[in-house]
């Protein structure tokens, strides 16, 4: 079950369009939600001894987080005046995501909201590399907003794996399908689960057929079992990196909730090889669940 009683929102700095924001905005509206609107922040420029004696620089980044926290004020007053409750909160750290970690650490939020943003004007949408780190060192689940507010009745799609064969925990499915069910509770949406029953070729050359009457029977098991009819359950003998892509359009689906799992020993944690690939193709918003048993990532330098 996804708890939204504290959303911590990470703010872009300067940027006039705050996509993040708006959607925990919507989120609070539906769930009664506490926000905590944060900007964690980095310049090298106003390290000691980088252009600035110690005293100047420390009093140049005090007045940099001021500014931040004007910044946000700004960006909350209108929304208290319509009655949500809203803290804000600003760091400074070398990268900034670890910043962002260590509040998720303290404070235990719900979720964290953090948009996703184009790399230049012709780009789509893409992951930066402060959102990989987040997916992999991020313990709270991690909305990453890709569009903009959520339709009426919107669809949410839990990519599923009742076959774990990738390795993934087995009650981590029910987690997927717990999360989408909580939002489609709290929005008046639809739930629907996915599974690409794909097996790369044998010796990349054979294929491997796929026992089709077996699939369609442990997924709709898994959908009778988390209350789901057997309509909202689809699979695919496609490769996920195209299947699912093409079932969030046909679907009109407003986000994908995906596992995050554990994969070596140097704690990187990771979406798997396959759908680490989609999540840059997926048009919709990204919901990144990881497993109850999974312990928090700790750096391992090489």
């Amino acid at each position: 079950m996804l708890e939204l009683d504290r959303i911590l929102v990470i703010i872009e700095p300067g940027e006039e369009s705050q996509p993040a924001l708006e959607k925990a905005v919507q989120l609070a509206k539906y769930a009664d939600s506490e926000l905590e609107l944060m900007i964690s922040d980095y310049n090298a420029y106003l390290e000691d001894g980088y252009y600035f004696d110690p005293v100047q620089a420390q009093k140049m980044r005090y007045e940099h987080g001021e500014t931040h926290i004007a910044e946000m004020e700004a960006l909350a007053e209108p929304l208290r005046k319509q009655g949500l409750t809203i803290t804000v909160t600003t760091a400074w750290g070398n990268p900034p995501y670890e910043e962002v970690v260590r509040r998720v650490n303290e404070t235990k939020p719900s979720i964290v909201i953090k948009s996703t943003r184009h790399h230049n004007k012709l780009a789509r949408l893409v992951l930066s590399n402060e959102d990989w780190e987040l997916i992999r060192y991020c313990s709270a689940p991690l909305l990453l907003v890709k569009t903009h507010l959520w339709e009426t009745s919107p669809v949410f799609i839990a990519s599923v794996d009742p076959d774990h064969a990738n390795d993934k925990p087995a009650a981590l499915d029910n987690k997927l399908i717990a999360s989408a069910q909580s939002l489609a509770s709290i929005s008046g949406g639809d739930v629907h689960l996915f599974h690409s029953a794909w097996m790369p070729p044998l010796s990349g050359v054979y294929p491997v057929k796929t026992d089709e009457e077996e699939e369609g029977r442990k997924l709709t098991k898994l959908a009778e079992d988390n209350g789901l009819c057997q309509s909202s359950a689809h699979w695919s003998v496609q490769d996920i990196l195209h299947a699912l892509p093409d079932k969030v359009e046909e679907l009109n689906a407003s986000a994908v909730v995906i596992g995050a799992v554990s994969r070596s020993r140097l704690d990187r944690v990771l979406i798997g090889n396959t759908a680490e690939k989609i999540l840059d193709k997926l048009e919709c918003d990204v919901l990144v669940i990881k497993p109850d048993e999974m312990p928090p990532p700790a750096k391992v330098l090489l």
